[in-house]
This record gives structure tokens, sequence and C-alpha cells, in this order.
């Protein structure tokens, strides 16, 4: 990996580069500057530059290096002496023992991406670590295929681990930590993708994990309903994501209260309600979810969970089978009327009076039809040609005063007619 690191830098920065850098950097005020090249991010100090060293930045990312040991101790630990986070993902790591001999370099490594190395070997360290990699809080091993079994040494030798990333493993079984070890550092773990099917086969993992507040099962191929035995083994979760998984029913959705301190699902790309409108879709899941207090990233506020738990009653008053929290809502709202039904159409016809001088005709008015059109069916009540008079609207609700038809093409609706309005037409 030293070798990596020095063959990209030496490629891409030459002696004649830096002294560029120098030159045009050193009478500045600035201390630190970036170049970004092949990828990769390299913060240099002008100090640094001046001494003829290199000095890395706190996150850096080697992938597609073809990296498969750490090469020269030394000079992996003088470059890497500020890096806190390292991405080799998608390399050729395939001994453990040269993972640990990199992150022993590295005494400040928070993070450490293995992903897609092809680590699906028991790990057997030559001499074993006389210390713990206590500083190293997230771990990505996705795509290694790392058998459970080395996982858990992982997790014996990096106590710090809070955040563990395991998909696309193809893991079908968890088994049991060797003798019952727990590991209660873990808060955060993202499974994805793997072939877990039925809850109980998570339950090694909520025993294995008693602290878990988050675990993120996307495109798992989960369903069931979800009995108190598996929850309680996860008495600390209360973020749950399911996105992409194969719930089935509102009564398997209903399940997830039993986990007592669940306030945070996502439930996105679930079959079985993907056909619903979305507003009916996430009233009718804050329904069901008693304690939710964030749903798909958004959060439940007191309003919208009110204006979800009426709406619920609503949906199903006349089922004649109720959903469990039916009433439950039932204790806490009472009976509740049904909505008024509001018609926001305008109406087809009105009834106004229409007056001509001394004359005056009570009639029932077309407001789908054009000024042009209600103008000329009053030829025969004055005996005059359209032309030869104006007609004039007076809104009988409003303020009385009258508003000439001037455009021909105007729809009648579009003046808000209501029963009891008037015109008036003047002789030219």
């Amino acid at each position: 990996m030293a070798e990596a690191i020095t063959r990209t830098c030496s490629t891409q920065y030459d002696q004649s580069v830096l002294k560029a850098l120098e030159s045009k950097y050193l009478d500045t005020d600035h201390n630190e500057d970036y170049i970004k090249t092949a990828g990769i991010q390299i913060m240099h100090n002008l100090t640094s530059i001046k001494a003829g060293g290199i000095t890395l930045p706190q996150c850096l990312a080697l992938n597609y290096c073809h990296i498969s040991k750490a090469g020269d101790a030394g000079r992996l630990h003088e470059l890497c002496r500020r890096v806190r986070e390292l991405d080799i993902a998608e390399n050729d790591l395939k001994d453990w023992n040269e993972v640990v001999n990199i992150i022993n370099q590295i005494p400040h490594l928070e993070f450490l991406n293995l992903s897609s190395n092809p680590l699906n070997c028991k790990m057997d360290l030559h001499p074993r670590p006389t210390t713990q990699f206590t500083s190293l809080k997230r771990l990505a091993l996705n795509n290694t295929k790392v058998p459970w079994e080395t996982t858990y040494d992982l997790l014996d030798i990096m106590p710090g681990v809070e955040e563990l990333h395991l998909s696309l493993n193809d893991y079908r079984n968890i088994p049991s930590t060797p003798n019952n070890k727990t590991y209660p550092q873990l808060h955060m773990l993202q499974f994805n993708e793997n072939h877990i099917s039925q809850w109980e086969q998570l339950c090694p993992l909520g025993r294995a994990f008693p602290q878990l507040t988050s675990l993120i099962l996307i495109g798992n191929k989960i369903c069931g309903k979800i009995t108190p035995e598996v929850t309680a083994n996860f008495p600390k979760l209360c973020c749950l994501n399911l996105t992409n998984t194969c719930m089935q029913s509102w009564e398997e959705l209903e399940t997830l209260n039993n986990f007592p301190a669940l306030v945070d699902v996502r439930l996105q790309g679930i079959p079985f309600c993907e056909n619903m409108q979305e507003k009916e879709r996430r009233q009718l899941c804050i329904a069901r979810l008693g304690n939710v207090t964030r749903l798909n990233g958004s959060q439940v506020k007191d309003t919208e969970r009110e204006d979800a738990e009426r709406a619920f009653i609503r949906y199903y008053m006349d089922s004649a089978t109720k959903p469990e929290r039916y009433q439950p809502l039932i204790g806490k709202y009472g009976h509740i009327d049904r909505l008024a039904e509001v018609s926001f159409r305008p109406p087809d016809s009105v009834k106004c009076k229409v007056h001509f001088e001394n004359h005056t005709k009570e009639l029932s008015v077309d407001v789908k039809q054009t000024c042009k059109e209600f103008k000329k069916s009053f030829t025969e009540f004055t005996g005059l040609r359209s032309n030869q008079y104006r007609i004039y609207y007076k809104d009988i609700g409003g303020d009385m005063s009258l508003v000439e038809l001037r455009y021909p093409d105007k729809v009648l609706y579009s003046f808000n007619l209501r029963d009891g309005d008037e015109f008036v037409l003047d002789r030219k």
C-alpha cells in the first residue's frame, strides 16, 4: 500500500511540480492547499513541501489501486500519520495479516472501508496483535464475504467499533457469538442485500449487539409477523430501514409496534401498498405505527398524526372487519363524523333576473355559455340586434356595481354567478 501511495504521488507530482507549488504559495497567507488528481485528494502543508515530504489528508481514498500488501511499515506510517479515514475498497487484499499491518501504521484511524476485497477467509493472525485498535469507530466489510467468525474476531481486536457494514455478503444464517459474547459498543448495523427472509434469523444479531439502535435491512426478502420473542432481542432499536423488503400486509406492518423503542422507520418500495397514493399510504402507515415520530425520513408532527389517525378511522368505519389499531383510535377520538362532501365545481346553471328598460324577466342561465352567446339570446326580449345594446352583470352578494360583459369569448362561470344575481340590458 505504501508503494501504491508513493507511486501515485511520484507519478502525478514530480519535483518540478512541487517546486512550482512552493513558489506559488510560499509568500501567501495560505497554510493549506488542495490538489485533486486521479480521484485522490492530497492536502499538502507548505512546511512539508519545503522539507521535501508529503502529508496526506485525513480522508484518503485508494480504490482500484491493486493493493494486496501493506508495504514498508515505516514509509506507510510516515505517509499516513494524519489519516483518520481510509477507503481501500475494490482492491486485492486477501490476507487479514496485511489488513492488520495497515491498521497498525495508522494510529488515529477511525474509519476503514475494506469493501469488495476478497477477504472471504478466516482470520489467523501471526503474530496476534499485542494492542487493540481502539480508535477505529466505523468498519465497512461489504461484498467481502467475510465469515461470521472472522467478523467476531475483528470486533474483539477493534473494541471501539460503533458502526458496522456487512451488506452484499450472501449471509443466509447468522451464528451466535462464541460463548455468547456481546459487543455493546456497536450501535449501527448495515445489513443490506443479504438472504434474510424470516425475522427469527435476525435474533443472533440482537443478542450479539444488545445496544443496537439502528438496523438497515434494505433489499432483504424478509416478511412475516414480528413476534415479541423477536423484538425482545432488540430492546434499544429505534431506527429500522425496511426499504425494498417483502412485507406482505398491513397486519405484518402493525407488528413493528412490538419493538419497544422504535420511533424511526423507512418503508419505501413495499409491494403490497405501492399502488396507493402517497398521502393515503403515509397516513395509513402513521396511524398503524403509534410510536413512530419519523417516517421515510420526514418528521411526523402531532398535527399530522392526528389527521392521519382520524383519516384512518374514516377509512375503515364502514368495513366489516376492523384493523387492530381501529378500536384504540376510537378510544382516543371517539366516533367521528364523515367528512362532508364538498364540490368545488361551478353549478351548471343559476337563476337570475334580467332587466331591460321597464321590463324584467327571470330565467335559468347556462353558465357554460360565452358572453357573446348569452347576449344574443336577448334579441327577442329587447327587440334589438345584439350590437344595439350592452349587457351588464350585477353581483347581488358583492358591491352591487355593474360590470360590462366586454369580452365575447369569456365564459359566464368565470364571474362566479350565484342564484339571485342580475343582468342589466342597456340600449346604445
